[in-house]
């Protein structure tokens, strides 16, 4: 078995350590190869979260491009895809989209080769408002892949609701580095109590994680926290670690209402993140559409609580209201108050919590991942 994958950015750390375990689950067997096509070094938006450590990278891989994703024109993406494939033969393509013309020169050319070709969806119903014409446009395009990798229940069902066949779903989960996470939490927590003097947080803190862009809900989240902290004895904290375009704002916005214990700090690499979660109690994703959002797989991964939106992707794999946490309407302003007061006033168990987050996260390792992963490539390979 002779397996391609084409990924977007060299960057992704997380994608590093699962296409590491996947060449570990290859090298087991001398008749299978795996080749990587890097198509860029990084996005723009990740510039500023630190260097590209080429050391991770322990597979086989190519990149195209030394630079960002944005300056890759179609012409040099198709011809140097098509001339990986041409060089290393595979029998099996993986690709991550289907959104562009790049993608559907590459599955028309597998398609005439007698390729397999699977495809690794991110889309779920919840993204965009769908129109009905681009819907069966898109399906026809979709049905001429071989096997799909979904990212989680609500991107499989989103697949299936465009006609395909459930026996090729092969994939449904996503995962982050959990022990590499777990790692630096447990070496930061001793430091906590400084840390929060150092920065001026509060003892309990909710935490945001990502980019300060519209769609995150930042403005509903903060007046949330603003109406829950007039209401509660207890005295809690927010930490927003991230940059953005609504960054400004939203400093604005909290001068303007005089809004306490907000603290704004500058978005930090993978390897840090840890870090903030040592000093944070509940992580808060309020997103009004999220593919995933794997700074929930990051937290759960230390022990955190989670308060995610039901619009993100991972809602309904990775949280069981009242055990690890809870889910809310990203629209339902009321709803996030009162749960954000269900921990400000104790009336949950932090720690019980944090517990089963741990419990749940497990099953969502790079381990398993990628063994579910290689066992799709040979089940796809095996059908007519």
């Amino acid at each position: 078995m002779r397996i391609l994958i084409v990924h977007n950015q060299l960057w992704a750390h997380y994608k590093a350590i699962f296409f590491n375990e996947l060449q570990k689950i290859i090298n087991h067997n001398k008749e299978d190869l795996l080749l990587v096509i890097q198509i860029a070094s990084i996005e723009k938006s990740r510039v500023d979260l630190g260097n590209l450590d080429n050391s991770i990278h322990q597979y086989p891989y190519k990149l195209l491009h030394n630079g960002t994703l944005e300056d890759v024109g179609i012409t040099k993406r198709i011809f140097g895809i098509l001339k990986a494939i041409k060089e290393f033969q595979p029998n099996i393509v993986n690709l991550t989209g289907y959104y562009d013309f790049a993608s559907w020169v590459i599955l028309v050319f597998c398609k005439l080769k007698g390729i397999k070709t699977i495809l690794s969806n991110e889309s779920t119903a919840n993204d965009h408002t769908r129109n009905g014409f681009k819907e069966l446009v898109k399906s026809f395009i979709i049905r001429q892949f071989d096997g799909y990798f979904n990212f989680g229940t609500n991107s499989e069902n989103y697949i299936l609701s465009l006609g395909i066949n459930k026996n090729k779903m092969l994939v449904k989960r996503n995962c982050v580095d959990n022990k590499a996470l777990k790692e630096i939490y447990l070496e930061k927590i001793s430091e906590r109590n400084d840390r929060q003097k150092e920065l001026n947080l509060c003892f309990k803190n909710f935490i945001f994680v990502g980019r300060l862009i519209e769609y995150k809900n930042l403005f509903h989240f903060l007046e949330a926290f603003n109406t829950a902290i007039n209401k509660s004895v207890n005295k809690w904290g927010v930490i927003i670690l991230g940059d953005g375009e609504q960054k400004n704002e939203l400093k604005q916005y909290v001068l303007e209402k005089n809004m306490p214990n907000i603290s704004f700090q500058n978005g930090v690499s993978w390897q840090q993140v840890p870090e903030y979660l040592a000093l944070s109690d509940v992580l808060v994703l309020p997103s009004y559409s999220e593919p995933w959002g794997l700074v929930v797989n990051e937290a759960m991964a230390c022990g955190l609580p989670v308060i995610v939106s039901e619009k993100c992707g991972c809602a309904i794999d990775l949280v069981k209201n009242e055990e690890n946490g809870f889910t809310f309407s990203p629209y339902n302003y009321e709803q996030l108050t009162n749960l954000l007061l269900k921990f400000m006033n104790e009336e949950v168990d932090l720690k019980r919590m944090g517990n089963v987050s741990e419990q749940i996260i497990k099953d969502y390792s790079s381990e398993n991942v990628a063994l579910e992963m290689y066992q799709g490539f040979q089940k796809t390979l095996q059908q007519n």
